[in-house]
């Protein structure tokens, strides 16, 4: 066969995405198991999430402590000894915690999975929380915070959200690296035993999933813990009237850091794939509006972005960039000249097309692979949303026309509605 290197591969455009829907079970202790079986290498990734995130904690680091402190120990096992046995068995252990999920994921080789799981479910169900680890890991966090303390990005983009959301609010960070000083490890231990319950378990395996990983799965996690009578922490968090300007000095920084934005729709609002579309227009891709503008015409920035970010209860919109810092205010107008131009003008079918092609490329990324797939399910399904939602965003890349990105943008993206956080020298 004779390759043709002047002829380009053909085109096919993206009508909807073929779905592997996943395989659920429940286990005897009402755990929920979804499974996705894909691939030849016998690889597997057990994720385990946990409705423990922030918004569920007294105090926002609590979540995270205990996240990090489930393998520094358990009732059994040192944490050197949890180290050295995913070492030799070259697997990939972690445990995080997020705004509203907490997350604990094992990779490994299935063949390896009965001398894991056993010691994963321990992990789980019997951390011991030592004394001496927690000081350790409070020392690392607090000198980590002191150094992110200094980054003008974080600075900004903190101090946006805690304008928008308030101090005190499990979506607001921490104020100083000093939060860490109030860190009780009663408290964490008072988070592990509320949240982390078989109750409030829900486990997705994908990879190289068969009978005998299902069954051992269902051996491991199958039986009840914790108390199942704790309540869940509601959604009555006041919001306070979000200040339009703000400045945070930071001495001696070489660049200025620009956070721009307001509280925006969730994803399960209806608007959000026209909005997705329409702050991808605006800065999210390398040639959007903003990088074209700021970027490569102008040369405030190396990189500026545009992206609506949704949490469990709350939406925000955000545009950030870190810029010359004599160019801070010229940044801040150009960023609200082009939601002008995008509130009076319609987008032409030039410019619209390759966006939409690029954002129908990007959703076959969230199905790549079985671990892409799990993820993407994962990822809805804590939101109340399914594969469904896809079909919706591919509609509406294909169909929303000029006219209408035009009235979503003049409903969203008035810039007199947004809140601007600066953070560096004046």
């Amino acid at each position: 066969m004779t390759l043709k290197r002047n002829t380009p591969p053909p085109i096919f455009g993206v009508d909807r995405v073929e779905y592997i829907e996943p395989s659920g079970y429940k286990l005897n202790n009402g755990v929920e198991l979804f499974t996705m079986n894909s691939g030849d290498q016998e690889v597997v990734k057990i994720d385990f999430s946990f409705r423990a995130g922030s918004w569920y904690s007294q105090s926002r680091l609590d979540s995270l402590m205990a996240a990090l402190m489930l393998q520094e120990g358990t009732g059994s096992m040192k944490a050197s000894e949890i180290a050295n046995t995913f070492d030799f068995y070259g697997a990939q252990f972690s445990s995080s915690s997020s705004y509203d999920f907490n997350y604990i994921t094992l990779l490994c080789l299935k063949k390896y999975l009965p001398k894991l799981l056993p010691m994963v479910s321990e992990i789980i169900r019997n951390p011991s929380f030592p004394e001496e680890e927690f000081e350790i890991m409070r020392q690392k966090r607090k000198q980590r915070a002191i150094v992110d303390a200094g980054r003008v990005g974080l600075i900004a983009q903190k101090g946006f959200l805690r304008n928008l959301f308030g101090e005190g609010h499990p979506y607001a960070p921490v104020t100083s690296p000093a939060s860490y000083d109030t860190i009780s490890l009663n408290d964490v231990k008072s988070h592990y035993t509320k949240f982390y319950r078989s109750d409030n378990m829900a486990i997705t395996a994908s990879g190289f999933i068969d009978s005998e990983v299902i069954q051992q799965i269902t051996d491991n996690f199958s039986v009840s813990w914790g108390n199942p009578n704790q309540a869940e922490r509601t959604n009555n968090h006041p919001l306070p009237v979000a200040n339009r300007q703000m400045f945070i000095e930071k001495e001696g920084a070489n660049q200025n850091a620009i956070a721009i934005g307001k509280l925006f729709p969730t994803q399960n609002h209806p608007d959000f794939p026209g909005i997705k579309l329409l702050c991808t227009i605006l800065g999210g891709y390398f040639g959007s509006r903003l990088m074209s503008n700021i970027r490569e015409d102008k040369g405030y920035t190396y990189s500026i972005q545009a992206s609506p970010i949704s949490f469990l209860h709350n939406g925000v919109f955000l545009v950030f960039a870190e810029v010359k810092t004599d160019k801070t205010e010229e940044t801040v107008k150009e960023i609200f000249h082009e939601m002008e131009i995008l509130n009076s003008e319609l987008i032409t079918e030039k410019e619209l097309i390759p966006i939409q092609n690029y954002l129908l490329g990007r959703i076959l990324e969230d199905f790549d692979g079985p671990f892409a797939r799990a993820q993407t399910f994962s990822s809805l399904r804590e939101v109340n949303l399914n594969f469904e939602y896809y079909d919706k965003l591919i509609d509406a890349i294909k169909s929303t026309t000029p006219a209408q990105l035009r009235d979503i943008s003049q409903k969203y993206l008035d810039p007199e509605s947004m809140s601007t956080i600066i953070a560096g020298i004046r």
